[in-house]
């Protein structure tokens, strides 16, 4: 009888825990999948409210995630945290981001209004190790400049973007993810493929008006790319045995290093490039 007891004041004194937390939660933003202007917008906003508040500081939580990419959670993170410390200029604790339920619910950002001192317990992220390959994020480059020598490699997190894929830029969110999951899985592999610019020109439908091969971004190029990746991949705790450079060719979009998670005994990911230079066609 005494057990009995017991359990039922464990149970309703965890009960008033958890409703004494969720009282602390004020929502004051909730959405979906949005653009960077929006989520700029939404921020200024969100910004706004605690700062005409006094004592209080700004929980996100950011659940599910996104089949086209996997990191597409730590992605929105890694820019929310750019817009709160670079564009905004709010100090970074009064900011705490959370990943919930990865792996088990639609994505969402939830910004909630908390007292700066408020003991909030943090979510499940509920994240599953995937069993096959999967594009983990992508680091795009400026593919107008393709003179230049240097190519900068920094977080999203270091920089104001001025798009969702800045110029060569990563998540730190994603790749703390990917680093974890290739230490829980020393055979496992993280493939980096890199693909270069064609630099041809397009009328304003988009469509490849001039095809001359001078346009094409020299193979020297990627090799700077694929350096600048690893020696961050190396800084940030990676290791060596587990990274691997894989050449793929040629795009006529803005050339890009994609991150790919590649699991023990999962199928290698494949180049998909959208133009062969006439010298390496088949005839």
């Amino acid at each position: 009888m005494k057990k009995i007891f017991l359990y039922i004041m464990i149970a309703i004194s965890l009960t008033l825990s958890i409703s004494a937390q969720e009282n602390q939660l004020k929502l004051i933003d909730s959405f979906n999948r949005t653009n960077l202007e929006e989520l700029r917008s939404r921020f200024n906003s969100v910004g706004l409210e605690m700062v005409k508040t006094p004592n209080s500081k700004i929980l996100v939580r950011i659940y599910g995630g996104e089949s086209e990419s996997f990191a597409r959670p730590y992605i929105y993170g890694s820019l929310i945290k750019s817009i709160w410390k670079n564009f905004l200029k709010l100090p970074l604790e009064k900011l705490d981001i959370q990943f919930c339920n990865i792996n088990n619910e639609p994505f969402l950002i939830n910004s909630y209004l908390v007292e700066a001192d408020a003991n909030i317990e943090t979510c499940e992220e509920n994240l599953k190790m995937p069993q096959k390959a999967v594009l983990f994020e992508s680091a795009y480059f400026d593919g107008n400049d393709f003179s230049a020598s240097k190519i900068d490699f920094n977080s999203v997190e270091n920089e104001y973007p001025a798009t969702e894929y800045t110029i060569g830029a990563y998540s730190e969110f994603a790749q703390n993810i990917l680093k974890k999951f290739l230490e829980d899985s020393i055979e496992s592999k993280v493939y980096i493929i890199g693909y270069l610019d064609t630099n041809f020109e397009t009328d304003g439908n988009g469509k490849v008006i001039a095809k001359n091969q001078h346009n094409l971004n020299k193979k020297s190029r990627l090799k700077k790319m694929f350096q600048a990746a690893h020696k961050q991949l190396i800084k940030n705790g990676f290791s060596n045995s587990q990274i691997k450079m894989m050449d793929g060719g040629y795009v006529n979009i803005s050339r890009r290093l994609e991150f790919w998670f590649v699991p023990k005994g999962s199928e290698i990911p494949k180049p998909k490039p959208d133009y062969v230079p006439k010298k390496n066609r088949k005839k």
